[in-house]
């Protein structure tokens, strides 16, 4: 009977101590007020997005990491790295031609004439766009084409 209580006080603790492990290794993330948004962040919306408010900034740090989710009121949600660099652009119609590279802007109005961008991010070492046909173009970062997905 006392083996049994032991035991069970020991996995009892073991389960409390791997909870606080798992909890303090967790991203934490933060809502900021307009007034703590990063000025590179202000800088980039209203050079880009100028009819656009900010509703909404997380910034969210992790053990290695630190980013910036950013919600405009005119549906568009951003990410930034650490450096404050944008990193994705997420929108329900077409983004302003100044977010997406030249390079990528050609080909997108070359092959895809009737459709444009809705998405933008840097995954890995390459650019991807999402078009509104559903198409998502993968580019290298230098804006070199290498092939589509649906």
């Amino acid at each position: 009977m006392k083996f049994g209580r032991t035991m069970k006080n020991l996995i009892t603790s073991l389960i409390v101590v791997l909870s606080l492990v798992f909890i303090s290794g967790c991203d934490k993330e933060t809502i900021l007020p307009e007034q703590d948004v990063p000025i590179e962040i202000k800088n980039y919306i209203s050079t880009h997005f100028p009819d656009c408010n900010i509703t909404k900034t997380i910034k969210e740090k992790g053990e290695k990491e630190e980013m910036y989710e950013v919600t405009l009121s005119c549906g568009v949600k951003l990410e930034f790295n650490k450096a404050k660099s944008i990193i994705d652009i997420d929108g329900t119609s077409k983004l302003p031609d100044s977010v997406i590279p030249v390079e990528i802007l050609n080909y997108v109005n070359f092959h895809y004439p009737g459709n444009h961008v809705v998405g933008w991010e840097i995954q890995s070492n390459n650019q991807e766009i999402q078009l509104n046909n559903g198409f998502v173009l993968i580019f290298t970062m230098s804006g070199d084409f290498l092939r589509v997905e649906n």
